[in-house]
């Protein structure tokens, strides 16, 4: 805003302009002199006050939309960053990875409260226990066709204890089960062992068994691929 003062010195100011001008007018021709005569100093002065008013004013509602925008804003952030704290529903997570070597999804889940306790075990790698839980369910006279999976996991638990040999072990008892679906993943992981323990004449050739013996399994590119790399 304008301070008063200013105001009061411009108005005098333009008063005296306006009046100098009209002191002119004499000289100048009739038409120019009405002119003035009907213009009158006051007028002018007003006119000017009036526009000064009216930029302040629209000057006053830009700065308010601004400051709505500012906190239009500001709220926005906010709801962001609550969003971005807010966990994420357990019921829409993804679910979780099968562990290494696990069946593919076409072929049956098998499952009871105690091996899924001993596999929860195993996958957080508490491996130790999972093997001890999983030589429970087997030495309680698990279902047979549920027997290779414990066994199986047992061999993965003493894998990732990194005692391969152990690991061999548990994977042949596995492919020497009659029937079993998981002879394949034991098989691959037979291999795995051998070359984790750097035998890889062993690992190459339960690797090939692998390949011939079971051609249809989904595993055979793994096989593959860990050939390529030996």
């Amino acid at each position: 805003m304008i301070p008063t003062w200013v105001r009061i010195t411009l108005s005098i100011t333009l008063v005296l302009v306006a009046m100098s001008f009209l002191g002119c007018g004499t000289v100048q021709e009739g038409t120019n002199e009405d002119d003035w005569t009907n213009t009158p100093p006051v007028s002018l002065t007003a006119r000017l006050e009036y526009r000064i008013d009216s930029l302040t004013n629209e000057n006053r509602r830009m700065r308010q939309q601004i400051e709505a925008l500012q906190t239009e804003n500001a709220n926005l952030n906010t709801r962001l960053s609550e969003l971005q704290a807010t966990p994420v529903d357990p019921a829409l997570a993804a679910p979780k990875p099968e562990p290494k070597g696990s069946t593919p999804a076409s072929r049956t889940t098998i499952s009871t409260p105690g091996y899924e306790s001993a596999l929860a075990k195993f996958r957080a790698r508490d491996f130790k226990s999972a093997i001890e839980q999983f030589n429970g369910l087997l030495s309680s006279g698990v279902a047979e066709n549920l027997a290779d999976n414990c066994q199986y996991w047992i061999g993965e638990s003493y894998f990732g204890q990194k005692k391969y040999t152990e690991a061999i072990q548990a994977f042949e008892t596995v492919t020497g089960m009659a029937g079993s679906d998981k002879a394949d993943d034991a098989q691959l992981m037979i291999g795995n062992s051998y070359a984790a323990l750097g035998k890889k004449a062993e690992a190459k050739e339960a690797l090939q068994k692998l390949m011939t013996t079971y051609p249809g399994s989904p595993l055979v590119k793994h096989a593959k691929a860990k050939l390529s790399s030996l």
